[in-house]
């Protein structure tokens, strides 16, 4: 099974020029815990609940976003591996951008994700 078949394609996308406190705002609003930092429809960083509790409501994003080599990236034709999702249970990492040969942001892979298709993912 690949990441796109199993990831979000309509993840909450940010900008660097958000400001904190709204963000924060929004994550709640949706229920979600990080999103895509995104500039010219490319992947420019990633931003968590925690990045924003951390940080000054009045804050840009560009300011406490992890930027794009701090953070693991998946390209959606890679392959969902035991590996991967042991690593994100273990290390207790809630999702990853997941971006397209060109670099586009296309969706995320979130711990969520893979609750939704455990079924199939659970070798019999």
């Amino acid at each position: 099974m690949k990441i796109k078949d199993v990831m979000n394609k309509n993840p909450i996308v940010v900008s660097p020029n958000d400001i904190g406190g709204e963000v924060v705002q929004l994550l709640y609003k949706e229920g979600k815990y990080y999103a895509p930092v995104v500039e010219d429809g490319k992947l420019v960083g990633w931003i968590t609940a925690l990045d924003l509790l951390a940080g000054c409501k009045h804050s840009k994003i560009e300011d406490l976003m992890l930027l794009i080599d701090e953070i693991k990236i998946l390209n959606e034709n890679d392959e969902l591996t035991n590996e991967l999702i042991d690593e994100m249970v273990n290390n207790e990492i809630i999702a990853y951008p997941v971006i397209n040969d060109k670099e586009e942001l296309v969706g995320t892979l979130s711990i969520f994700d893979l609750f939704k298709y455990k079924d199939k993912l659970i070798k019999k």
